[in-house]
């Protein structure tokens, strides 16, 4: 039986303004610009992990993705039971009539940003690199937290911020945890 846990993670959004203007170097961003970049992008991934721990169930998911994911993301993960998981566009991600669900046996989770760096590339522009553990409860009240590691970039456009590109990377412990959960809830029923 294979179960994505982080179905939600890699898991959520909206259109994008073009990128930044060629003649913009990093070295260009003023101090206080700098500092907006990375308070601002902060508050986008905040925003990011805190609904993916109140993930809107039964709303259709192309809609649940639009405030963060942009239509043309690129995203990689290992979260594929043999091999690295490449996605191309929003499209690729979720199907049209797909609606955010969980497991009946998943109670809740809650994502956690730990160690996060971010790196103001120009006005609009950002990479980050971040620790995270998704922590999931099940239904008889135990917690697995799923370590991982996300590196992405955002831009900025007439929406705010919104992820263009996200690679998840996972170490084995997190997969054994992951197959240990789903060995324990589905030995309960």
């Amino acid at each position: 039986m294979s179960v994505r846990i982080l179905v939600l993670l890699p898991c959520l959004f909206g259109a994008c303004a073009a990128g930044p203007s060629a003649s913009v170097s990093p070295a260009s961003l003023t101090a206080v610009h700098t500092a907006a970049i990375r308070d601002s992008v902060q508050t986008f991934l905040d925003a990011f992990a805190a609904d993916l721990s109140a993930p809107p169930i039964g709303k259709k998911a192309r809609e649940a993705l639009a405030p963060f994911y942009s239509p043309d993301i690129v995203m990689s993960t290992d979260l594929g039971p043999d091999e690295p998981v490449l996605i191309q566009t929003l499209d690729s991600l979720v199907p049209p009539d797909e609606v955010v669900s969980m497991p009946a046996w998943i109670k809740s989770t809650r994502l956690v940003w730990t160690t996060t760096v971010i790196t103001p590339l120009a006005p609009g522009l950002a990479a980050f690199t971040a620790k995270y553990s998704e922590q999931v409860t099940d239904t008889t009240g135990t917690v697995t937290v799923l370590p991982g590691v996300q590196h992405g970039v955002v831009r900025n456009g007439a929406n705010g911020w919104r992820l263009a590109t996200i690679q998840s990377a996972h170490p084995m412990a997190m997969h054994q945890r992951q197959a240990d959960l789903v060995a324990r809830v589905t030995a309960v029923k």
